[in-house]
């Protein structure tokens, strides 16, 4: 045990500290002017940005960007700047080619060529009229769903506004919210009698002067409050109850009578 007595003799000392810029009191020191910065340790890279999903973030904002072409997945590669080999390349390939609701990437097969697919195959003007022309119903279609695949239709819009072709529903600063199809052969001119006589009629700006008038015209106003007529009952009272059901009526005279005998 005399190798253990002699370490701790001359190696279990500890080192002197290395001079700082604090003083005995624990107070850092001033740094005396001109004296060069001191650059402390940064941490290493932590990878952000590198996440598979994240990279398929970036091909997504990559395509919607350029969306009028189509592109190879090795153009797609060197915007990501991902080297031939990496791990992620396989596996971008097969997320940008899932078939699902969620994927907003078309893939062509036949040489490999990816676009971004945005939600309604709406881009021009022309698209928009032959949806409206062929929808089956009268439902408009909200303007930021066609902004995704259509960067100027609000611009586009306003301008078939102006030749009657859609109609638009704007918010209260102007900005167009949704769009429905619109045939301007329908649009017939008003007879101007007729016009001048809808606006020589004057509507009371008092609700009750407006109740009033409406009733004096033996018309039904809209305030008025409905009365619940109760509908008439025909229903027969059920008349007191008088003992049971009567059973083998056939053998009255034969079975005796025990109803003396009821309390």
């Amino acid at each position: 045990m005399s190798f253990l007595k002699a370490n701790s003799a001359t190696g279990m000392n500890a080192p002197s500290p290395t001079p700082s810029s604090s003083s005995a009191s624990g107070k850092r020191k001033r740094p005396t002017d001109g004296a060069p910065p001191v650059v402390y340790s940064q941490p290493q890279d932590t990878g952000t940005g590198e996440h598979v999903f994240t990279r398929l973030t970036y091909v997504n904002d990559f395509l919607r960007e350029r969306k009028e072409k189509w592109h190879t997945f090795d153009d797609i590669m060197e915007y990501l700047n991902i080297p031939p080999g990496h791990i992620q390349r396989e596996q971008l390939r097969q997320l940008m080619r899932a078939d699902n609701a969620g994927n907003r990437i078309s893939w062509d097969s036949t040489n490999e060529r990816y676009k971004y697919k945005s939600k309604l195959s709406i881009h021009d003007r022309a698209q928009l009229k032959g949806h409206f022309q062929t929808q089956k119903s009268a439902m408009g279609l909200q303007i930021k769903d066609l902004k995704d695949g259509w960067s100027t239709v609000a611009d586009d819009i306003t301008k078939m506004e102006n030749k009657k072709e859609v109609l638009v529903r704007r918010a209260k600063d102007g900005v167009p919210k949704t769009v429905w199809g619109n045939d301007p052969s329908l649009m017939l001119p008003m007879d101007p009698v007729f016009a001048k006589a809808w606006h020589s009629v004057q509507v009371p700006d008092n609700p009750d002067e407006l109740r009033k008038a409406l009733l004096a015209n033996k018309l039904t106003a809209a305030t008025q409050a409905k009365v619940i007529v109760a509908a008439p009952t025909n229903k027969k009272k059920k008349g007191p109850r008088r003992g049971g059901k009567q059973t083998n009526t056939h053998m009255i005279g034969i079975l005796k009578d025990f109803s003396g005998m009821r309390k």
